[in-house]
Parts: C-alpha cells; structure tokens; sequence
C-alpha cells in the first residue's frame, strides 16, 4: 500500500510539474449559454472549418484579448504538442485548423507601447517555461521562441504596411483595430501557410472598413462573433458599471457588447440616415454638376459627383469612386470611363447626342490642394483639370454642417443617394478627436476613414465661398 501511495504521489508530483511548464493546459474559457454570449464559443467560431478571417468583437474586460493569446501559444506549439490536446479537450474545441507541428505566429497591436504593456504580458502568461526571449520588455519588434521550435514576433501597427512585408505566418493575431492597409498586407503573409488571422477589438472607431468588409458585407471565409462584459464571470459587476458609467449610450455599447455604433463627439451631429439619405435617381440634364476629390493609392482615394437643385439650393452627392490601390492613371481612366459615352462615334449617337459625354461636365472639379504632382498628372494625362481646395478644416466642416442642418420646414440642403455608402459609412462614424489636448491647437477630427469626408468638405467649401464671390482658383 505504501508503494501505491508513493507511485500515485510521484505521478501527481510529475503532472503537477508538467502542468506548470505548460500554463495552457489549465487555461479554461469562459462559457455563457445562449442567448448570452461565450468566450469558447468565440474560439470555436475561430477555429471552424474554411474560416481565414475571424473577428471577434468584445466590450472591454470581455476576455476578447485572452482569447487571442490562448490561440497564440497554441498555434506556436502546434495541434499535435501534448499541451494543446489538453487545451482543446478541455474547452471542446476541434484543433484540426491548427498545423500539425510549432508553428510561426504574429501577434501585432496598434502601438509598440501596447504591445509591451498589454499584448506580451497575456500571452506569456500561456507561455510553456524555457521560452526565449529577445527584446521582451523593449519597443520595437520582440521575438519568443518556444522550447520544441515554435515562434511568436510581436509587431505592431504603427510600423505600417511595409514592416509587414517579407514574412511567413501560420497564425496572426491582431488585438484591437488595425489600418486597413497594414490588415491587407499582413494576410498575405498567411498564403504560403495556408494560415488564418484573429482580430480582437473593441469597435471604438464606429462603422469603419472592419464593419464594411466583414459586418455589412461579410467577406468569404470570414467570422464575426461578439462578447458582451458582462458576460464574463470573472469581471464583478459593480466594477464593471464603474468603469461604463463615464461614457455615453453609444460609447457604452461599444465598450460593453462591441457593438459598432456611432459615437459621442461625432462630428456632424445633424445627420440622419433617414433624413440625409435617398433613393438614387436621374439628376436632371440642367442641374450644375460639380466633384471632389481626395487621393489615396495605399489609402483609398475617393471621388464625389454633386449635383445643385437651383430651386432650393439642395446639393445632392449621386455618385462615387472609392477605391484603394489605384495609380493616377487607373484612377484618371476610371473616371474617364464613367463619364465618357464609350459608343460614341458620330452626331447621331443615342445615348449621348454626339456630345461625346453620359451627363454635363463639371462645372469644376476641386482636388487636395497637397496634391500638386497627382492635379498636374490628371490634367496632363487624362485632361481631367482639378482646382485647388480650400483646407481650411473648420470652416470646410461649418460649410457641410450649414447644409445638413435642416431649414424651417425641416429640409436640409445636403442629400446622399444611397449608392454612395462609403461617404455614409464615413458620415457615421467621423468624430473627433477626443484625444487631441487643447494645448494641441483646435479641435480636428480623427485623422481616420475620411477619405469621403475631404472630398465632400471640398465641394462644399467651395460653393459656400463662389456663392458669395469667392474666384475660382
């Protein structure tokens, strides 16, 4: 009896060792039955069959970054490692979409500070012992490498698109909203591996091009799941109400369910989707047309068409280009191909009346007035002649609020046709900058998905300023 004793003490001593060197095994995630929400339902939605992309949304203190950094470690050691069996037989979770053997895996957060003060603790606190370390507790990239082979780089965000480029992932981990440009380059870095990637994040940026792509219109292969605060039983809820009680309805749901919303401080707070959007339709041949245009090539560059109903003086924005990745020539062409009849040959065409164009010309076309080479390029190559804008931020912002406002009979003079849903994914979500001191100068808005909003502001600022006098530039 005593050698069964010892037998059983020594095995207890030897699980009890192996458990400490692999924290994952007792990582347990939290679970909610419906219609509440679950922290392993979440890893399960990440891990199912033909998803890249899973985002998973979460108020704060909603276990959403714990969840990335369980499947950090257990992509780094790979399905088949001991530890992460246990994991997954412990949280009822099919690894099958996990390589076999160590794996390379990214995990990135917006800034390097971030990642020394937020990301790299939580993962290493699933770390296996006898992880290497190099520049663990330093800014900049940091690199852990796992006894058997596995690998995990730390980035982040604000190294921007390029820092990104040259790589081979198995797994990437994106904790909270990443640029759109740094999100492109960082899946392709999954191709060769066959890899997927996990966002977690609080959506605090309203209805961004994370909503566009995988909430609106949800990509192929992609996941959307939610965690709500409250939910999580290892959060007291007196703590909880705390810390919400200082923000407003809409911030509050962003911070305790993820929902994407339109926050406090947004910048045009008279717009109204029921009252500022309409059914795209004709604009009549004798309204003046006029157009905006802001530039992008890595960052999408956008082009409005605006017409002006002269009897009420109501502008409506009927058509626009949005588009990332396009050079000046693509962009000039594509706008060509918009408005040029591409039947036209002779006097008797029907679709234009010879006149060569599928709607008047703009009376102008007003542009970024930083965009000196991008203006001389489309006027050299495509005849597209731009004018100068005005930047002059608060007033250009004065001038578009003047016409969402609504007049004595309750109309406003600034309409979107609801083909233009960037400029009103935008509209939603422009706010301001609420970090900005005012030390720093004047209020401006976040610098962030306002591609739509320069152009807009353009035109606008324009007409305000020619309907009283002001020359063209």
């Amino acid at each position: 009896m005593d050698g069964v004793a010892a037998g059983l003490s020594t095995l207890s001593r030897f699980r009890s060792s192996i458990l400490d060197a692999y924290p994952l095994t007792t990582a347990k995630l939290w679970h909610r039955a419906n219609p509440r929400t679950s922290q392993r339902r979440a890893v399960q939605a990440a891990l199912g069959d033909g998803v890249r992309y899973a985002l998973i949304l979460g108020g704060n203190r909603s276990g959403k970054t714990e969840a990335g950094a369980m499947l950090s470690v257990a992509y780094a050691l790979g399905r088949d490692h001991p530890a992460v069996k246990v994991w997954g037989k412990a949280n009822r979770l099919d690894l099958s979409a996990i390589q076999e053997g160590p794996g390379v895996v990214c995990c990135s957060a917006l800034t390097s500070n971030d990642s020394v003060r937020v990301q790299r603790p939580k993962v290493t606190t699933y770390l296996p012992a006898g992880t290497g370390w190099s520049n663990q507790y330093g800014h900049g990239e940091a690199r852990a490498r796992l006894p058997g082979g596995g690998t995990l780089i730390f980035k982040s965000n604000d190294q921007r698109a390029r820092s990104f480029q040259g790589a081979e992932w198995d797994f990437w981990w994106c904790d909270e909203e990443h640029d759109q440009p740094v999100s492109n380059e960082g899946r392709v870095r999954l191709v060769d591996r066959s890899g997927r990637v996990v966002s977690t994040m609080t959506p605090l940026l309203g209805k961004s091009w994370v909503w566009e792509r995988f909430v609106d219109e949800p990509e192929p292969g992609s996941v959307t799941v939610s965690l709500s605060s409250r939910d999580n039983p290892h959060i007291p809820v007196e703590y909880l109400d705390e810390l919400l009680s200082r923000y407003g309805p809409h911030e509050r749901a962003a911070r305790e369910r993820g929902v994407f919303t339109s926050l406090e401080g947004r910048v045009y707070e008279d717009w109204r989707h029921d009252l500022h959007v309409i059914p795209s339709h004709p604009i009549p041949e004798s309204w003046p047309r006029y157009q905006g245009w802001d530039f992008g090539t890595r960052n999408p560059a956008c082009v409005l068409w605006c017409a002006l109903d002269t009897s009420d003086n109501t502008l409506h924005v009927y058509r626009e280009v949005y588009r990332a990745g396009l050079t000046i020539r693509q962009l000039g062409e594509r706008i060509l191909r918009i408005e040029q009849c591409q039947g036209c040959g002779s006097a008797g065409c029907d679709t234009c009346d010879g006149t060569g164009r599928t709607e008047p010309a703009p009376e102008w076309r007003v542009a970024d007035p930083a965009a000196k080479g991008e203006r001389h390029s489309l006027a050299r190559e495509h005849e597209l002649r731009t004018v100068k804008a005005r930047n002059q931020i608060r007033p250009g912002i004065s001038s578009v609020a003047e016409r969402l406002a609504p007049d004595a009979n309750g109309n406003p003079h600034l309409l979107v046709h609801d083909c233009c849903r960037h400029l009103i994914n935008e509209m939603e979500g422009y706010v301001w900058n609420v970090t900005r001191s005012k030390a720093d100068g004047p209020d401006v808005p976040l610098k962030r998905n306002d591609h739509a909003m320069d152009a807009l502001r353009y035109i606008c600022f324009r007409l305000q300023r020619s309907e009283g006098g002001y020359a063209s530039a």
